[in-house]
């Protein structure tokens, strides 16, 4: 499923790739330098600590702000002279056949996160994977589960064809979404 998931994230016109816990540090890094940020607006989920991403970002000289963020919109969406930022989540799940995550709302993961940045870096548990929307959704809001206030499904970076039917990128969101599939065991 990891690589069909792949596979339709790139005929969305977005990129992922498969990395262990121990590299996906690195890997969130070299894309953000890649892209340019100076900024990563991050949701306050201790996974994301455990897995070294948030002191690893702050080494490579990028700067952190946690959401939710008393700071205006425009200082968050890189206007007014802030840094080029890259918004980082974390799915609660996503569809193999389609390349969509599932980023789910919470009081630390907040609704527009996927759309506040100039770029969107997805980081994923490789076990929240579906073959199909119905499945993603059902473990979603499946038994034993706190179900999101809302979810949002990101289907690789915000794109319109409003006018005159011209396909136009980052009208009301990321201009580009790669995504970190994090493996939750060894390969082997």
């Amino acid at each position: 499923m990891i690589d069909a998931f792949i596979g339709a994230l790139a005929r969305r016109r977005a990129t992922g790739q498969v990395v262990g816990s121990d590299e996906c540090a690195a890997a969130c890094i070299a894309q953000m330098t890649a892209w340019g940020a100076g900024r990563a607006l991050v949701p306050d989920d201790p996974w994301l600590a455990t897995l070294g991403l948030i002191a690893a970002l702050r080494r490579a000289g990028i700067e952190i702000v946690t959401w939710p963020s008393d700071r205006g919109w425009r200082e968050l969406l890189g206007l007014d002279d802030a840094p080029p930022t890259c918004a980082v989540t974390v799915p609660i799940g996503a569809v193999a056949e389609r390349g969509t995550l599932l980023v789910g709302s919470s009081p630390t993961h907040g609704r527009s996160l996927d759309a506040v940045g100039w770029w969107h870096l997805a980081v994923l548990r490789d076990d929240l994977i579906s073959m199909t929307l119905a499945d993603a959704l059902g473990t979603a809001y499946g038994p034993g589960t706190a179900p999101p206030s809302a979810i949002s499904l990101v289907s690789g970076p915000s794109r319109t064809s409003d006018v005159e039917k011209i396909t136009t990128y980052g009208a009301h969101g990321a201009l580009e979404e790669h995504v970190v599939v994090v493996r939750s065991c060894p390969s082997g």
